[in-house]
């Protein structure tokens, strides 16, 4: 790594050489002619340029205090969350993958379970269990200073955060019987109001609407109905029949649906606008599992609106299936379907907001740099 001064010299030199060469040339000349854009449904390679060209990665994660649990996700193009576990609790830490060095977020005595980013970066969410009737959810800034805890009775949470306004946390909270209760937490305020929707698990469509699946208790099906609760009016309304799963992302809502025949099935990745208008469509290779369909990996890229996940070779039973996955793009907006990486594993996968590095692996313990299709591990073995 260059010191201070020396990047400043470094700067100075290039900054004269940058007159030197602008009064050397034409002020006629003309600007490179775009490349022509690639067809929707072709697939093709795609070098991704990192934001930071040229800057070199520093991995592993050196000293790190107790052992490596997990990492968490991304607060910037080059700065993830981890946590650790000593016998003392847990840390989260962020760490700078440029700089090589890693800050201390956040200790606690419980064991943290998970961690969530907002949508915008500025908040991180901790959830740690004092103990197994109970859940703590932590609210803190991105450089660590405390907005607020609140204690939930439980012994499982499901949270989601509200893409339109951060203050609203949508949580579920489990007994070890599986019963449930549902609440928003509104972070301003510190308040816990309870929500009485009829499905534990719900997506927030906008600031005060819900979208889930009511699936029937009575008679088990592969699909169910698509629903909009509005939590004002407390009333719910049909979207659409017959979704295996859906999810919401900024602007963009996706179902996934199955289409079998006799010789395959084909999973249906659609994409909505908030007018529930279709946008693009993702066909891929299904493949089933003992209690349904399988559905791979995948993330989203909030500022480019492109979807990311692991396409399989072919359709067949996942005990049965022998090939590998490619990791692909698919833009929202345009339809393009690109390869990113070849050959890969299905596993959990979170991307930098740029899109250029991801972190991959149940623990999200190696980092894929996506333009030189590389894998690096975060701890050392």
């Amino acid at each position: 790594m260059f010191s201070v001064k020396t990047k400043q010299a470094l700067y100075l030199i290039l900054f004269l050489l940058c007159i030197v060469l602008l009064f050397g040339c034409s002020k006629e000349s003309k600007p490179n002619s775009l490349p022509q854009s690639l067809h929707n449904n072709e697939l093709k390679k795609k070098e991704i340029p990192l934001s930071f060209t040229g800057a070199e990665i520093i991995l592993p994660i050196k000293e790190i205090e107790g052992s490596f649990y997990t990492a968490s996700g991304w607060l910037d193009n080059q700065t993830i969350l981890y946590v650790t576990e000593t016998s003392e609790g847990s840390a989260l830490y962020s760490y700078d993958l440029v700089e090589g060095q890693s800050t201390l977020l956040y200790s606690s005595v419980y064991s943290i379970v998970s961690v969530m980013i907002s949508p915008t970066k500025n908040s991180i969410l901790i959830h740690s269990s004092p103990n197994s009737s109970t859940g703590l959810v932590t609210v803190i800034s991105s450089n660590g200073k405390m907005i607020l805890s609140s204690e939930i009775p439980s012994n499982e949470l499901a949270i989601e955060w509200n893409e339109y306004n951060e203050n609203l946390l949508l949580i579920t909270s489990f007994t070890e019987e599986w019963q449930y209760h549902t609440y928003t937490l509104d972070i301003s305020n510190n308040t816990l109001a309870q929500v009485n929707i009829p499905q534990p698990f719900a997506y927030w469509s906008n600031v005060n609407e819900l979208l889930y699946l009511d699936w029937r208790t009575d008679s088990p099906s592969l699909s169910a109905p698509l629903k909009k609760y509005n939590i004002n009016s407390k009333v719910s309304n049909d979207v659409m029949k017959d979704v295996y799963q859906v999810d919401v992302f900024p602007k963009h809502t996706l179902t996934i649906t199955i289409n079998q025949s006799e010789e395959s099935a084909v999973g249906n990745y659609t994409f909505f606008d908030q007018d529930f208008q279709m946008k693009s469509q993702l066909l891929l290779p299904q493949l089933s599992n003992y209690s349904g369909w399988f559905v791979p990996f995948y993330d989203y890229e909030r500022n480019s609106d492109v979807f990311l996940t692991f396409k399989p070779e072919y359709s067949t039973e996942l005990d049965n299936y022998e090939g590998e996955f490619d990791l692909i793009k698919h833009s929202v907006n345009s339809g393009e379907e690109l390869v990113v990486m070849e050959n890969l594993v299905n596993e959990p996968i979170s991307c930098s907001p740029n899109g250029t590095m991801c972190l991959y692996g149940y623990s999200f313990e190696n980092l894929l740099i996506l333009e030189k299709e590389q894998k690096l591990e975060l701890k050392e073995q």
